[in-house]
């Protein structure tokens, strides 16, 4: 074969140089390039976790469950993550890796939304630098594989916070429509997002905004087009009962109101401020790497003094300086003052979004000088990060876990247990299997392995699972499990054990948790309530 040709044409270089010209930080617009950033993270964590993960993380597994039907409203939370989950697996089947992937499609959008909300205050290349660096955050990372209401906030909030900007600078009234639409998406995915509502009111307070009339006629605007969204799942809340499963708003006040001492209580506020810091060191870390470059870089060049570049906050103007500064610290402060006041618990993940404007501090330590060449030092050791963060997070809960027999929940032996029960199911019953009454962990790893049609009644209470008739379930018989395991740390459900008093056979099997031969052990308890032959679910 001739040289001539395997050697790239002319054409064929011309065509190389405008796509590389397309995704290069000297880009006109970079907006290729942001899509293929995100797009990068999107794969990177998917296969990362994708590959490594026997079982989904908790939360993960709670949202299978619940998205294995559409409901205006679940016991625990509103109904927005379950339905974009329910997509999902209507389109792709349950699966583990789903999870992580749909966890990390909501991280990478609300990073888009960022980014535009920068491109309003500054050029496209700082406001890549803000969204790179906050990207580092664990929210975005390693807890942004976790799919749950949290992580799905991520981008109507993000989106809600842009548009709350354009509808204040530019008095747009689609702005505001597009405010109470993102609003309405965040309210559905959970009612923390009432923080955020409150930080836009006090922004408004406090800047002088309320005293527009214009301002009025947009925030009528806005709740209109929230009022509508929300109506139906308002009106599903009304037929909920008080009480801890009593509905979302049951469940949040059941969780807002765990008796503790002062003492107790001042444990809880310092371990979420150092759980925060911790969580937010990432990027703190990608920052000053960032910083020691360009100081290093600076001294190798010239040992001529030259004058202080200013930072890049000072060229922002300020009232965008002040809408960050509001916009981040805020939310912390609402927070924090509600929960001293009630003497309430507070969970660290409960502020994931509130750190969504953090990039945009990194604004006040660059210097305004070269944006291409920050973005291009920004975008190598973020890049770098994210890889060696992905691979060494899922390498950790997977692979190392298994050969040192750590009994956790990526390495929990789902396909293997849902195998062995429909094994059961099988032996002692000719139709098909499709109730499975368990404790939310164990029967969504079985449900998830055992096929679309198959249900799980959590905890073997009907309330809390309404995508499951009683009267079907009764006539179409249940597999009913319990974790028994020594390492396992769920409850074990009293109706899901009452249930299995009643079961017409029943038996034991234990499974390896882990690839390690002398490793822990997985003890499941099963029992079979057999069909009648009244079940026609499938004649439906």
């Amino acid at each position: 074969m001739s040289t001539q040709a395997i050697r790239p044409t002319s054409e064929q270089n011309k065509i190389w140089q405008s796509w590389r010209r397309k995704f290069s930080p000297d880009a006109s617009s970079l907006v290729p390039l942001v899509l293929l950033l995100l797009l990068g993270q999107l794969l990177i964590w998917t296969l990362a976790t994708g590959l490594t993960h026997h079982a989904p993380d908790l939360d993960n597994n709670e949202e299978l469950v619940w998205g294995s039907a559409l409901e205006w409203g679940y016991y625990k939370h509103p109904p927005l993550p379950s339905w974009l989950l329910y997509g999902l697996v209507a389109l792709f089947g349950k699966s583990v890796w789903l999870t992580f992937f749909a966890a990390q499609v909501f991280v990478v959008l609300s990073l888009w939304y960022v980014w535009r909300l920068g491109c309003e205050m500054t050029t496209q290349a700082r406001a890549l630098v803000a969204t790179l660096l906050l990207s580092m955050v664990a929210y975005f990372t390693t807890r942004g594989v976790i799919y749950n209401h949290n992580t799905v906030q991520l981008w109507p909030v993000a989106a809600a916070i842009w548009m709350f900007y354009r509808a204040l600078r530019y008095d747009s009234t689609r702005a505001w429509a597009a405010l109470g639409l993102f609003s309405g998406l965040s309210m559905l995915t959970k009612y923390s997002a009432l923080v955020q509502f409150a930080t836009f009111f006090f922004y408004m307070l406090v800047t002088g905004h309320l005293r527009q009339t214009r301002i009025w006629r947009g925030i009528g605007v806005a709740t209109g087009v929230f009022l509508a969204i929300m109506a139906p799942h308002l009106l599903w809340l009304t037929g909920q009962h008080t009480g801890e499963h009593g509905g979302p708003i049951g469940y949040a006040a059941h969780s807002l109101s765990e008796p503790m001492t002062r003492a107790e209580h001042f444990g809880v506020i310092v371990d979420f401020f150092t759980t925060s810091l911790g969580r937010l060191a990432p990027m703190a870390v990608a920052l000053v790497v960032i910083l020691l470059w360009t100081a290093l870089r600076k001294k190798n060049v010239s040992a001529t003094p030259v004058a202080p570049v200013s930072s890049i906050a000072s060229s922002l103007r300020p009232d965008d300086r002040f809408f960050i500064v509001f916009m981040a610290l805020c939310p912390f402060v609402l927070t924090l003052t509600g929960i001293i006041a009630l003497k309430a618990p507070l969970v660290s993940g409960w502020a994931t979004t509130f750190f969504l404007p953090f990039g945009f501090f990194a604004f006040w330590w660059l210097r305004a000088e070269d944006d291409k060449a920050l973005l291009r030092k920004v975008l190598i050791v973020v890049v770098v990060l994210q890889i060696l963060t992905a691979v060494g997070y899922g390498v950790a809960r997977g692979p190392l876990s298994e050969m040192t027999g750590r009994a956790t929940r990526a390495t929990y032996p789902g396909a293997a247990i849902a195998s062995a029960m429909q094994q059961q199911w099988h032996a002692h019953v000719a139709a098909p299997l499709r109730f499975v009454a368990a404790e939310t962990w164990l029967g969504g790893n079985i449900a998830t392995h055992a096929g679309n049609d198959v249900k799980v009644v959590i905890d073997g209470d009907f309330k809390l699972a309404p995508w499951a008739n009683q009267a079907d379930v009764e006539a179409c018989g249940m597999l009913i499990a319990l974790d028994m395991s020594t390492d396992s740390s769920d409850e074990l459900p009293p109706r899901v054990i009452e249930l299995l008093s009643k079961a017409t056979w029943s038996g034991t099997t234990q499974l390896p948790w882990t690839t390690k031969a002398d490793g822990p052990l997985v003890t499941i308890e099963w029992g079979i309530i057999p069909p009648q032959s009244s079940c026609n679910i499938d004649k439906r």
